[in-house]
């Protein structure tokens, strides 16, 4: 089976629209979305409708996720309270209802999905230095881990002498993995890239060859800012569309 895996969808209507058609070109028969999807954007209610609607969809939940029913205080900048706070309005209670199902971590046929770290996965911690990749590493019940929540497309694998190495996947490579080998995979994000590339970014896995292919999708930034301006939400996050940071 061919799985989209997306993460971080952050309310962008246009940059989920442009990846699940990439996606459905690439043959994908399921999607596993790693949470985040709400925060940010202008789109929420649309963005949990069309998930909700693609082929053999399954979600994990994300900080944002949570914020929406869990604590509205976010801890974070004004920002991102006011939008947190925008966002849980336009929520209906269904939709409310659905983010409160989805769980921490999901491990479905050797595969660990996560959004942040499977070492305390509701603490929401930032996996980017090769130390942190181990503790996730070290918690899996599976060689292959997938998680998001940094916005940075990375792939962590683990050596013969147990030390974890960082590679920065470029669009379109592939990569087979190695059965006995154990792998910490960043899809990136879809709606909110932060590596100073705004091409919206999500990962395709085969598994029957065991491979992990990463795509970059161009879409209607201009299209997303204009929504951002409409509803009167922060500039903060349309200057981040723009630059990819």
């Amino acid at each position: 089976m061919k799985i989209a895996v997306i993460s971080d969808i952050h309310s962008n209507l246009e940059a989920l629209t442009a990846c699940c058609q990439m996606a459905m070109e690439q043959g994908a028969e399921k999607f596993v979305c790693l949470g985040d999807i709400v925060g940010y954007g202008p789109d929420p209610v649309a963005v949990i409708d069309m998930l909700r609607g693609l082929p053999g969809f399954t979600c994990i939940l994300g900080n944002h996720d949570e914020y929406m029913y869990n604590s509205i205080d976010v801890k974070s900048t004004a920002p991102v309270q006011e939008v947190a706070e925008w966002t849980v309005e336009q929520l209906s209670e269904q939709h409310i209802e659905f983010l409160k199902t989805l769980p921490y971590v999901l491990v479905e046929n050797g595969v660990s999905y996560v959004h942040a770290s499977l070492n305390n996965p509701g603490n929401w911690s930032y996996i980017i230095k090769p130390d942190s990749a181990k503790k996730c590493l070290d918690s899996a019940s599976t060689n292959l881990v997938f998680y998001g929540h940094v916005h940075i497309p990375m792939l962590f694998h683990e050596n013969q002498d147990n030390s974890v190495e960082l590679i920065y996947p470029q669009a379109g490579q592939k990569f087979l993995l190695r059965p006995n080998q154990r792998y910490l995979i960043n899809v990136g994000s879809v709606g909110q890239p932060r590596d100073d590339n705004n091409d919206a970014s999500f990962v395709m896995y085969d598994e029957e060859i065991h491979a992990v292919s990463f795509f970059r999708v161009a879409y209607d930034v201009d299209r997303t800012i204009e929504k951002i301006h409409e509803y009167k939400l922060h500039e903060e996050f349309a200057k981040r569309l723009r630059t990819g940071r």
